[in-house]
C-alpha cells in the first residue's frame, strides 16, 4: 500500500493571518459600539445645551459631537461634548458664573442616558458577534 501522508507547509503563517483579521474585525466592531453609545449621549446633550440668544453660528447645541475611538493604556474610549471651537466657554453654562445662573447640560445628559448607552454599547457588540 502507497504510503498516503501528505505535509502541510505555513499553518503557522495562516494561522497569524486569521488571527490578524479576527482582532482587527472584533476593534472594528467595539469602535462601532463606542461611537453608537457616545451618539446618544451627545443627542441628549445637543437637547439640553442652551442656545445663545445672540445671532451666532457658534452655538453650544450645534457643536456637540463624538470623537473618534481613542486607546489610552489598552483601554478604548470616546470623547463627547463641545469641539474646539466653543469649549472654551462651555463650562459657563454647566457650571454658572457670576453673572449668569447654571444651566447644566452636560452632566444631566450623562445620567439621563448611562443606561442606555451602555445598552446600546452591549446590543452594538452582540450584532457584531453575531455577523462573525
Amino acid at each position: 500500500m502507497a504510503d498516503r501522508s501528505f505535509r502541510l507547509e505555513g499553518t503557522d503563517q495562516i494561522l497569524a493571518a486569521l488571527r490578524q483579521r479576527t482582532e482587527r474585525a472584533a476593534a472594528r466592531v467595539e469602535s462601532k459600539a463606542l461611537r453608537a453609545a457616545g451618539e446618544v449621549m451627545a443627542a441628549d446633550m445637543r437637547q439640553r445645551a442652551p442656545k445663545s440668544a445672540r445671532d451666532t453660528n457658534l452655538h453650544l447645541k450645534d457643536h456637540i459631537q463624538v470623537s473618534n475611538v481613542r486607546r489610552k493604556e489598552g483601554t478604548k474610549y470616546v470623547l463627547i461634548g463641545p469641539d474646539k471651537k466653543v469649549s472654551w466657554r462651555a463650562h459657563f453654562p454647566e457650571f454658572g458664573t457670576s453673572r449668569q445662573p447654571a444651566t447644566p447640560y452636560i452632566a444631566p445628559a450623562y445620567h439621563a442616558k448611562k443606561r442606555e448607552a451602555l445598552q446600546i454599547l452591549a446590543d452594538e457588540l452582540r450584532k457584531g458577534l453575531a455577523q462573525r
